[in-house]
């Protein structure tokens, strides 16, 4: 009993008491290592596991910033100014809307940092056992994924040509919270990301007993992921591959029913590791919101994702696909998305034919059984685009369009994002440097960190 009431007083000083940011100056006094800090294996695992207040959360403001979101005018006059702003691409600065974007991956990466170095201190007989190393790895794990998430958001997509001089992210790699540190630059960050990814892999179970938990299919699927981004196609394709040797079940739609309101409760089989987007009303569940129009006339009649993943409301679709428990929208790592990256790589490395198989292995699953015509023959560019199409038909509302948006610019694919905005367009040239979300201004000025320009 003392040691659950342990666990409990150390969940709650952690997680109402420090919001963790990238420097110091929230806190006016450190609190007591001895009051916060676990000990055991079990109190550690109880930290990591807390994924409804801390952990298996990610920023969520990716979305409405990409061209999958529309939001009406008059649903647009009712947010505060910041929402509105990271609507319109506005150059004027944001004052609290990305907060939670911000603190949330940074309370992760305490987290984590805080079991890293406890484990440190265990004797080597623990060392040897493997839920000591399962539970170092989900730590790196986790602290790869929360880095990954801030650099999809606050930073340029990775140019590997300049990320030498592109600034990256403030990288707390210990529980020390009162060490002033600047900005790495992206090379840094990403040379992190990747390390702890590594380092995770042998000391991760092959599955987890939960999906909330990181596994080795979970930390070659993020690799999958983040070279992906990276445009390390090469990487990224043996990364895919190592995780569907481990985990490559595939949902076949035709056995959901569009009936419920959110068809897929209870049918998460392709998830690999999940986690969920802070949940943001204004352009999910409310009136006045909806998935662009543009988006909705990709799919053919008989895509079984068109009455799967949107109910009309008012003229529009709106979006209730997500891979999730409940509510809030899904984010995690997932079989489907797998496939596409491993399409996507093959089609870049000039292996169309097993492009196109993959492709296939994943359509014929998401049509109407008999409707589905596999694609052969296709030249490069066309399969290429295919490709992306359904990259983004497939993996909608996921928090990952804005970093394909950013990655694809850089490999030469010119996509202009552009909003009508009360009779007026708007427009977010490539490569503009908007494409990094802006740091909290209440960051900025605790921490005086550089903030990306405009």
């Amino acid at each position: 009993m003392k040691n659950k009431i342990k666990i409990l007083r150390i969940l709650i000083v952690m997680c109402a008491g420090i919001f963790y940011h990238s420097c110091t100056g929230i806190l006016d006094e450190k609190p007591d290592k001895a009051l916060i800090t676990p000990t055991t294996v079990a109190e550690l695992w109880a930290m990591l596991d807390n994924n409804l207040q801390v952990m298996n959360q990610e920023p969520s403001q990716l979305d409405p910033s990409s061209d999958d979101v529309l939001i009406l005018d008059s649903r647009l006059a009712t947010l505060d100014e910041d929402l509105i702003r990271l609507y319109t691409w506005s150059p004027e600065p944001i004052n609290t809307a990305l907060n939670t974007d911000w603190s949330r991956p940074y309370e992760q990466v305490l987290f984590a940092n805080v079991v890293l170095s406890e484990l440190e201190n265990f004797p080597s007989i623990e060392k040897n056992q493997q839920d000591w190393k399962a539970l170092k790895g989900s730590a790196l794990f986790y602290r790869a994924y929360a880095f990954f998430s801030l650099a999809r958001s606050f930073c340029l997509g990775y140019n590997s040509a300049t990320a030498d001089n592109t600034p990256g992210l403030v990288l707390r790699l210990e529980p020390a919270i009162d060490l002033p540190l600047g900005r790495s630059t992206l090379k840094q960050t990403f040379d992190q990301i990747l390390e702890d990814l590594e380092n995770s892999l042998p000391l991760l179970n092959t599955q987890a007993p939960a999906k909330t938990r990181p596994s080795k299919a979970a930390s070659y699927a993020l690799l999958s992921r983040v070279y992906l981004y990276m445009g390390d196609f090469e990487r990224s394709l043996s990364a895919s591959n190592s995780a569907l040797s481990i985990k490559n079940t595939l949902l076949d739609y035709n056995t959901v029913s569009a009936s419920p309101a959110r068809p897929f409760v209870g049918k998460l089989d392709e998830v690999i590791f999940y986690s969920e987007l802070t949940l943001r009303t204004y352009y999910f569940f409310s009136a006045g919101s909806a998935v662009a129009p543009e988006l909705i006339e990709k799919y053919d009649p008989n895509d079984l994702r068109l009455s799967l993943f949107y109910s009309n409301r008012a003229g529009f679709k709106a979006f209730r696909g997500q891979y999730s428990y409940l509510l809030n929208p899904f984010g995690g790592l997932a079989v489907d998305e797998l496939l596409l990256n491993k399409a996507e790589c093959l089609a870049r490395i000039g292996k169309d034919s097993e492009a196109m198989t993959v492709l296939n292995e994943l359509l014929i699953k998401r049509y109407k059984t008999g409707t589905f015509k596999e694609m052969k023959g296709l030249e490069q560019g066309v399969l290429l685009q295919k490709i992306l199409d359904e990259r983004r038909k497939e993996l909608v509302l996921r928090g990952i369009r804005w970093g394909d948006i950013k990655r694809l610019n850089l490999q030469g694919e010119s996509i202009e994002l552009s909003r009508m905005v009360n009779g007026s367009e708007i427009r977010l040239p490539v490569n503009d440097p908007r494409y990094a979300l802006e740091i909290p201004r209440e960051e900025i000025d605790r921490s005086g960190i550089v903030q990306n320009p405009r």
